[in-house]
């Protein structure tokens, strides 16, 4: 099962899915590998709210780097920000997925 698909990244930037399918289906794969390499078997398996919105989150975080101009955050004041497909993609979400996160994974 997946964690997070296409049409929900869609959904959440209240974007149709339709206008760029393949692009919504590449940003939630990647953001299934990403959050799914760090979880223990059994929590990937059991597809709990907490990783699912992690996984949802970093999916709409890739998508919207791919999109957005320079792919860096910008401020109302148009100030960039740091890229946002840095160390704190993952980072971001720590405090979700900490509890189901597999040991093995968590290097350095």
């Amino acid at each position: 099962m997946a964690l997070v698909t296409g049409q929900n990244v869609a959904a959440a930037l209240q974007l149709t899915y339709a206008d760029d399918t393949a692009g919504f289906n590449q940003a939630a794969a990647a953001a299934q590998l990403t959050v799914g390499n760090l979880l223990t078997t059994a929590a990937l398996a059991a597809e709990n709210a907490a990783c699912k919105e992690a996984a949802l989150q970093v999916g709409i975080e890739i998508y919207q780097a791919r999109t957005s101009v320079g792919g860096q955050i910008v401020a109302v004041d148009f100030t960039p920000g740091p890229y946002r497909l840095s160390v704190w993609l993952i980072r971001r979400v720590y405090a979700l997925i900490g509890p189901y996160m597999n040991p093995a994974g968590m290097v350095g």
